[in-house]
């Protein structure tokens, strides 16, 4: 692994980034040479230009590759709302793992996943489950 490659990884897993592939991820966002919010050229020796992995904060989860003026202007507080975009699902980075979550009629139920699609198939079993009680 180059100098640059395994400086970059340890940099994002430091800032809480999760992925199952990090050699993928690396590479896929390397490979992109302009803003996917602004549409600007990647340029290394201007700051504002530099390229910057987006990632949810409270998730971990890589969003986009942006520009770094992007970076620092971008609306987390609409994006960061730790549920995924799943409701009752969110990461738990004490537990480095996805939580399961749900109160029906004083019953909790509290689970947790090493993968999100484990999250979500669960979720699904649940409400599969719920909706039989219904009817």
């Amino acid at each position: 692994m180059d100098r640059h490659k395994y400086l970059t990884i340890y940099k994002w897993t430091s800032r809480g980034v999760i992925c199952d592939n990090f050699d993928k991820l690396y590479k896929y966002h390397m490979n992109i040479n302009i803003c996917q919010l602004c549409n600007i050229k990647f340029n290394k020796d201007i700051k504002n230009q530099r390229r910057c992995l987006d990632h949810d904060h409270a998730t971990g989860l890589y969003r986009q590759t942006i520009c770094h003026k992007c970076n620092l202007q971008f609306d987390r507080k609409k994006q960061n709302n730790n549920k995924l975009g799943y409701k009752n699902i969110c990461f738990d980075k004490s537990r480095n793992r996805y939580k399961y979550h749900k109160s029906i009629n004083g019953k909790t139920t509290q689970k947790y996943f090493k993968t999100l699609s484990e999250a979500l198939c669960f979720k699904y079993i649940q409400n599969l489950k719920h909706q039989s009680k219904l009817t």
